[in-house]
């Protein structure tokens, strides 16, 4: 049983939200490609890529731009939580430095 990188795995997720999404929970293409995000084996990741081929083409081709959409949306909210957020600052021109602890002070 070979197990499936993260970046794949995250990938995976995003199709299973996305396919659930379009077609419904209830869907055999959205449980086929729910199972192979949790169990991650290679049999059922060849039984969820069949039933995702077997798709027509334009719902494939649909669940690929929302796909798409939702990985990106994904992406800035992860890349967003890790930046500093500028516009958070008062409109104060004023810097306030604290003062340096005392063990840094000079002595007298």
């Amino acid at each position: 049983m070979a197990d499936i990188d993260r970046k794949d795995k995250r990938a995976l997720g995003v199709l299973s939200e996305t396919v659930t999404a379009e077609l419904g929970p209830a869907s055999i293409v959205a449980r086929e490609i729910d199972r192979a995000y949790r169990s991650g084996r290679e049999a059922d990741l060849r039984t969820a890529s069949a039933a995702f081929n077997a798709l027509p083409g334009w719902q494939r081709t649909r669940i690929d731009s929302d796909a798409g959409r939702r990985a990106k949306r994904l992406k800035s909210q992860l890349l967003r939580g890790t930046a500093r957020d500028w516009r958070d600052l008062d409109d104060d021109p004023r810097i306030n430095i604290p003062s340096p602890p005392r063990f840094l002070r000079p002595r007298p």
